[in-house]
C-alpha cells in the first residue's frame, strides 16, 4: 500500500488523472498482469492497476493524451470486456 500511495502522490504532482473501468473475464493474477502490461503500452497511460478479484482496473494517465477508446480496445484485444 505504501507503493500505491507513493504512485498516487506522484500522479497528483504531475497533473495526472485517474479513471476506473469494470473489466469482465479476469480469472487470475496472470490475467491482471496481462491487462497491466498491455494497458501501459497505450499512449498517455502512466500506470495501470488491475484487480482480478473485483474486476476493477484503475488507469493513471496524462489528461491531454489519453484515449479511453484505445485503452478499451487494448483490453478487448486480450479477450476481456470493458
Amino acid at each position: 500500500t505504501s507503493l500505491m500511495l507513493f504512485a498516487l502522490r506522484a500522479a497528483k504532482e504531475k497533473k495526472m488523472a485517474q479513471g476506473k473501468l469494470d473489466v469482465t473475464g479476469m480469472g487470475s493474477r496472470d490475467d491482471a498482469k496481462k491487462i497491466i502490461a498491455r494497458g501501459e503500452e497505450v499512449a498517455g497511460v502512466h500506470m495501470v492497476n488491475a484487480n482480478h478479484e473485483t474486476g476493477i482496473v484503475v488507469v493513471t494517465y496524462a489528461d491531454e493524451s489519453f484515449d479511453q477508446a484505445a485503452f478499451s480496445a487494448a483490453v478487448t484485444e486480450l479477450g476481456f470486456n470493458s
